[in-house]
């Protein structure tokens, strides 16, 4: 192992001074630091380098192009001159110089000036070496004396690191909800990393607090995923005293609510974690116009007694925040240090520097806005010995949730946060209301392994299609024998004992394709008696602790509308999902569509973010080119739009054409049969169909068509030629093909 090699800046009596392993050296002369607040930029007009790197790391983004990319340019150079400048204050002839060679070098900045803290220590750099960001571990430690951290409990486990996050969007048109904590809860699931993440469900100030009180000695690592702020006062805000930071958590309803760094340095003393992680803007930020160096949260939170405080000097763009938290967290789990972490998510980021989607060939050297606040280090090494838990639910996740899909699901991030806000409302139910193939089910299975994933799924989840039930008490049935252990319960005698025992305990129930219940296009399943023991069953359950999810074509008011039904309308993939989802299809066919080909976003554009449908275009893109593609959806689409009432019709049969049409004549004739079937398609069923008509199509012929639908994702091989039939392929033959 390298040697250790710990160095001291120290700031005393408004000297700075170097000390190597701590020892403080009687003869050691003061250091002369260029302060970066006295130094300027050239050719970037008046103000400080402080200021222009504050504008480089907040504000450049905003119009990547020039003259401010030469704006930025001339900050970056003067950022680096000033490193080099304090490399050799520190380090030019002198003893410490040779210290850098000796072992793995620890650097820690000890100061009480807020100014002095909020120094871009991290840019010092050796110019034969590089900035010392990328090869030394740098923390900061406010340098008047703090009373120890409080005594760790003895329940904190050894075999698991356990991490809870606080992921808060409060705003409108906020960060995805999951850009961050899915790559966390990936991470450790892809890795096998022996970690417990749980998210704090509502992410309120006063729910943390309660949380952590009643889960004491639990967690190792708070991370708050979310926003933060430095500043007077935030808009008004009586809390504030003066110049100081904030972390924004959410209300009950949702609306932002921000916490005053004093307010979380008091109310956090009685629930102190060893550690926290904030990825929040600003939420390490200092300045010379503070009051106090705890001004900061990240300052605040030590004083709170937290061992370790990982923060953001600037605000940080979340493609740079996706760069930091995965190689930060695996570093922790194998090195057990924090400062380590840090190092190697920086190295990480500035690997990784293209931060605009604007002009992605710009680059934001944004590495030195994660820093180190550290009273006491906290030692995570036990993790590197430590065993993965095996991820395992404690009841087992139904099958239809495990099923694995054909792609990745993709975004819909709004919508996810749109439903675990709306588990915390009255209404036991939650419908999912969408078109066709929109990709209801496919999120409802996403959102039950969120939920299993970070420990918000409660005691279990039942699964139940609706195209295929026939009965309401096998569906009550079923979640009674479960619960209660019984084979021979009968909800037609033990209702009111259910009811109560979901009313007090937290399931999720879902129920998919409830549209075929009425039906749409035709009777419904279920007869009138079935209908209304659902309805009296949902609406029994409003205000307890279990919730239904219902995914449906219809709006289905008679369960008893919002009341009873909380509703969540799903439309297509926003712009970025869409390309997103697209790469997928792409990669997976391997086709070479040019994908900066002008063509292909305005295709892609007419389909509305429909999922089925992209899988469909981007098929006969790839074999028939995106210009032919384009002009036959065009021209399909001008000649539906008089039969169909809805856009939405529209796009659908417009783009089914271009796949139907194109089949040999022979395979449009096997559509006949075909939609006769509803759920579930045989081939040797099929074939015998077929031989009822004279010059019957051969097996081969069955067989090329069923294997033309699949990669289209109109049919679903689940194999022994059994193919499980899209919804959306059903109604469109049913009104196109069926004589």
């Amino acid at each position: 192992m390298d040697k250790q090699v710990f160095l001291t800046i120290e700031h005393r009596k408004d000297r700075l001074f170097a000390l190597r392993n701590v020892e403080r050296d009687k003869t050691l002369e003061p250091v002369e630091v260029p302060s970066p607040y006295e130094s300027s930029v050239e050719g970037a007009g008046d103000g400080s380098l402080m200021q222009h790197l504050h504008w480089y790391l907040e504000t450049f983004l905003d119009y990547p192009f020039p003259p401010r990319t030469q704006q930025a340019e001339a900050v970056q150079q003067a950022l680096q001159r000033w490193g080099q400048a304090a490399f050799r204050a520190l380090f030019d002839n002198r003893d410490a110089g040779k210290w850098l060679s000796e072992g793995e070098l620890n650097i820690k900045v000890s100061s009480d000036d807020p100014q002095v803290l909020a120094w871009p220590w991290e840019a010092v750099e050796d110019p034969q070496h590089g900035v010392f960001a990328h090869r030394a571990r740098i923390e900061r430690k406010v340098n008047r004396d703090l009373p120890d951290p409080p005594e760790l409990s003895g329940k904190l486990p050894d075999d698991c690191i356990n991490i809870l996050l606080v992921t808060a969007r409060p705003y409108e048109n906020d960060v995805n909800y999951r850009s961050i904590s899915r790559k966390l809860v990936e991470l450790v699931k892809e890795k096998g990393l022996p970690a417990s993440i749980d998210i704090l469900r509502p992410p309120t100030f006063d729910q943390l607090r309660k949380h952590l009180s009643e889960h004491a000695g639990r967690y190792h690592i708070l991370h708050f995923d979310g926003h933060g702020g430095y500043g007077h006062a935030n808009g008004g805000n009586e809390r504030f005293q003066g110049k100081e930071g904030c972390l924004v958590f959410e209300t009950e309803d949702g609306k932002p609510d921000p916490i005053a760094a004093h307010d979380l340095t008091v109310l956090l003393k009685e629930t102190a974690v060893p550690v926290v992680v904030l990825n929040a803007c600003q939420s390490a930020m200092i300045d010379g116009e503070a009051d106090n160096a705890y001004a900061s949260v990240a300052a605040g939170l030590l004083k709170a007694g937290i061992h370790g405080v990982v923060a953001m000097a600037y605000s940080l763009y979340v493609k740079g925040a996706q760069e930091f938290i995965p190689p930060f967290y695996q570093a922790l789990f194998e090195s057990g240090s924090l400062t380590e972490a840090v190092r190697r998510g920086r190295v990480e980021m500035y690997a990784h520097q293209s931060r605009s989607s604007i002009n992605p060939d710009i680059k934001l050297a944004d590495w030195l806005v994660p820093v180190v606040y550290q009273q006491e280090a906290f030692d995570f090494s036990f993790a590197a010995h430590a065993k993965a838990s095996g991820g395992e639910s404690a009841q087992a996740l139904p099958e239809e949730v495990l099923k694995k899909e054909d792609y990745a699901f993709v975004g819909r991030d709004a919508d996810l946060l749109k439903l675990e806000r709306a588990l915390r409302r009255k209404p036991a139910g939650i419908l999912i209301q969408g078109l066709g193939g929109i990709g209801k089910t496919t999120l409802a299975k996403a959102a039950v392994r969120w939920l299993e994933e970070t420990d918000g799924l409660g005691l279990g989840c039942f699964w139940f299609a609706f195209d295929d039930i026939k009965s309401a008490g096998f569906v009550l049935n079923q979640i009674g024998r479960t619960i209660f252990g019984n084979a021979q319960f009968d909800c037609r005698e033990h209702t009111a004992q259910l009811i109560q025992a979901l009313r007090e305990n937290k399931f999720l129930i879902v129920w998919d394709n409830f549209e075929s219940v009425c039906g749409i296009e035709e009777n419904g399943l279920l007869d009138t008696d079935d209908r209304e023991m659902l309805r009296q069953f949902l609406q029994s359950l409003r205000g307890g602790a279990t919730k239904v999810l219902v995914t449906s074509r219809g709006a289905e008011a008679w369960l008893g509308g919002g009341r009873h039904c909380y509703p969540i309308a799903l439309g297509g993939l926003h712009r970025e999902e869409v390309w997103e989802y697209a790469a997928e299809i792409l990669d997976d066919f391997g086709f070479p569509v040019d994908r900066g080909d002008a063509g292909l976003g305005e295709l892609l554009g007419l389909l509305d973010g429909h999922p089925l449908l992209i899988r469909i275009v981007l098929l006969e893109a790839g074999e028939h080119g995106v210009a032919d593609t384009l002009r036959r959806l065009k021209e399909n689409m001008a000649r539906f739009v008089e039969e169909a009432d809805e856009a939405a019709h529209n796009r659908m049969l417009g783009t089914f054409a271009l796949l139907i049409e194109r089949l040999p004549e022979v395979q449009q004739d096997l559509l006949v049969p075909v939609s006769l079937h509803e759920k579930h398609l045989e081939g040797r069923l099929l074939e015998q169909m077929a031989k009822q008509v004279e010059n019957a199509p051969s097996r081969s012929e069955i067989d090329r068509l069923l294997a033309a639908l699949v990669p289209a994702g109109l049919l679903r091989d689940l194999g022994q030629s059994i193919h499980q039939i899209h919804p959306l392929l059903a109604s469109y033959l049913r009104q196109r093909v069926q004589p």
